[in-house]
């Protein structure tokens, strides 16, 4: 039942997450992000495995202390909004809601529902005093925070908007700065998917792709190569 509820919905996530992907920017970006994904989910997927072979009490200490890391983060991303959209600049063109954010609110819903049945779990056991479980009132506690966490998070950077601002690209769960960006390159059917690749050491989570509009196209390629200031030439190896 753990660890159901621990890898259910985040395989669910992944898959609708592909789909979603593949229908609005191309399998191209599609693939890129369902490899980093599920490399990060893999990742994450071992550290709690890892941390089930711990004897009691650590084991539930260890759960509950990365639970609570990971339910700490997304707030820390909202509360931190205003700071980093102040330093992302002045506005050079809305884009709007993209439609490729429509994921994250599918992933909401999906760890909304997780949440619920990690709550109604959390209530009955509490009921009993925790009587015939093995693990800690923290650990169950720590569950319903993160999944709810978790949902909330998606649901806000679901309804984001994405900007062009004066110092980068600007959408509510970060700020990608002009000078981050090695390359970038239109991809899709349409010819509409943005692809950027990030300046970094690791080849994962390297790119960052959205779906603009056709008609929004012609200006964004504008001002993004006038705000790379030279570097478009650098695109080249990524066109065929």
């Amino acid at each position: 039942m753990v660890w159901a509820l621990l890898i259910i919905p985040f395989a669910i996530a992944l898959l609708i997450g592909y789909a979603l992907s593949r229908s609005m920017l191309g399998q191209e970006a599609a693939l890129r992000n369902l490899l980093d994904s599920s490399l990060l989910f893999v990742l994450t997927f071992a550290l709690v495995f890892g941390l089930f072979f711990l004897p009691q009490p650590w084991r539930d200490y260890a759960l509950s202390g990365l639970f609570i890391a990971c339910a700490v983060m997304p707030w820390l991303v909202i509360l931190t909004w205003p700071k980093r959209k102040k330093r992302a600049g002045y506005l050079l063109w809305n884009l709007g809601w993209p439609s490729t954010h429509k994921y994250m609110l599918v992933a909401s819903a999906i760890f909304v529902i997780n949440a619920l049945v990690q709550t109604i779990l959390f209530i009955n056991l509490a009921d009993r005093g925790f009587s015939g479980s093995d693990s800690t009132l923290e650990y169950y506690l720590s569950q319903v925070i993160l999944y709810w966490s978790l949902a909330i998070c998606f649901l806000w950077t679901g309804f984001s908007k994405l900007e062009l601002r004066e110092n980068g690209i600007y959408f509510k769960f970060g700020l990608i700065r002009w000078e981050q960006i090695a390359a970038y390159k239109w991809e899709g059917e349409k010819g509409n998917t943005l692809t950027i690749w990030l300046k970094q050491p690791l080849p994962f989570f390297s790119t960052k792709s959205w779906s603009i509009p056709m008609g929004l196209k012609n200006p964004v390629e504008r001002i993004i190569a006038q705000n790379m200031s030279g570097k478009v030439g650098s695109t080249k190896k990524f066109t065929y």
